[in-house]
């Protein structure tokens, strides 16, 4: 690599990546405009930040779920996505309620259990 790995290892510390099986991919996920690894204030969207996520895949989507956490429970809220078809993309805008809580990530599988997921967007109040 001609230009050193430096980008790539600033990218994995600051958890700005998204892991996937390859049959689901994330190529955009944020809350209030934050990516994976920032911080996004509560406060300033009344504990309800809009998420914005990019999805695309091969097999037919199963859900997708919204995992956070406040430091002693973790929370999943599932999103139906069973009226997907083949080789699609979708975008998907939320608002959900996260007051109180610390950090969210979003996981998305397929019928055939292949997936992806997000690092933390962590939350402050």
């Amino acid at each position: 690599f001609d230009e050193g790995w430096q980008p790539l290892m600033d990218a994995l510390r600051d958890g700005q990546f998204f892991v996937t099986t390859g049959e689901v991919l994330i190529p955009h996920f944020t809350i209030s405009g934050k990516t994976s690894g920032e911080n996004v204030s509560l406060s300033s969207s009344g504990g309800a930040p809009e998420l914005h996520v990019e999805l695309a895949w091969t097999f037919p989507l199963s859900f997708a779920e919204l995992i956070s956490g406040d430091g002693q429970q973790v929370y999943r809220e599932r999103i139906d996505l069973s009226d997907t078809t083949p080789f699609g993309k979708r975008t998907l805008t939320l608002t959900p309620n996260l007051k109180s809580r610390r950090w969210v990530r979003l996981e998305v599988w397929d019928i055939a259990a292949n997936g992806a997921f997000t690092q933390p967007v962590w939350l402050t109040e």
